[in-house]
């Protein structure tokens, strides 16, 4: 697990404004309307700096030559369960409906932390 970026990713989410753009929403990342948390990692400067890239063309995260969930699993050092645990709609209530940048900042913290369910 890549502590540093996880803990990074946390400190992007904590700081996004209510009324950021593109709009946090965990479901999906559709035409630059909505970007779910990797969506909006993948333009955080830090982040940036260390690999991760938003492929435009594919709307996918890009990492060292991986795509999409390669990508994430290979940047933040996760497996499968766990990033799918901290950033796939369908492990949130209501598919990520209503989930807010706090939520998955919270669930990343208990990850790092060794509390998550």
């Amino acid at each position: 697990m890549h502590r540093e970026r996880l803990e990074q990713m946390v400190t992007m989410l904590r700081g996004l404004p209510v009324d950021a753009e593109p709009k946090f929403h965990l479901r999906t990342w559709n035409c630059g309307t909505t970007a779910c948390a990797v969506g909006h990692a993948c333009f955080y400067q830090p982040l940036i700096d260390q690999g991760l890239r938003w492929n435009s063309m594919d709307r996918v995260p890009e990492f060292e030559g991986e795509e999409s969930w390669d990508a994430v699993r290979g940047f933040f050092g996760l497996g499968r369960e766990d990033a799918e645990y901290l950033f796939y709609d369908e492990c949130y209530p209501s598919y990520g409906e209503f989930t807010t940048a706090i939520d998955v900042a919270d669930r990343i913290e208990q990850l790092i932390a060794g509390t998550s369910v």
